[in-house]
């Protein structure tokens, strides 16, 4: 597989990923609200804003696809897509630290490493620090979305 194929494929290995999280993500939040009564990350969550949220990161990440496509540049495609990989190691802690399983894990554990072997090792080792940047960058648009969903739905 050549590496612009790789990258035409990992939305749906991001989509698989996150299809396994919208399907077990509700029962996952009610268990987890149960068990932690004070934690206020479940009073954000509905089903909706998850789904919207899974939405505008599929948007983002097949747009920036398109223009990595369009100038042959995809430094910034890779960038994300190791961020992908590495928001994966917050799965797995979430698991260790509550001690559950998090709905995500096992998909995006398996699909990382079809994404580490798929990278072929042509970035430079400072892309992957820069990844680190494109994650944080990913988990403040992921927050700020969540409130402001929050917001919008205790309008009605």
């Amino acid at each position: 597989m050549t590496s612009v194929q790789f990258y035409f494929l990992f939305p749906s290995l991001f989509m698989l990923h996150e299809l396994e999280e919208i399907i077990w993500m509700p029962s996952f939040v009610k268990k987890l609200s149960a068990q932690f009564p004070d934690n206020r990350i479940p009073s954000c969550y509905t089903p909706f804003a998850f789904n919207a949220i899974v939405l505008e990161q599929f948007l983002i990440l097949m747009t920036s696809l398109y223009l990595s496509y369009q100038f042959n540049n995809y430094s910034i495609y890779a960038s994300i897509i190791i961020a992908y990989i590495y928001h994966v190691f917050g799965h797995l802690i979430q698991t260790v630290v509550i001690r559950k399983y998090v709905p995500g894990l096992l998909t995006g554990i398996l699909t990382s490493l079809f994404a580490l072997c798929n990278l072929k090792n042509e970035y430079p080792i400072k892309l992957y620090g820069y990844s680190l940047f494109t994650l944080l960058v990913i988990i403040l648009n992921l927050v700020v979305s969540f409130m402001i969903l929050h917001k919008i739905s205790h309008k009605k």
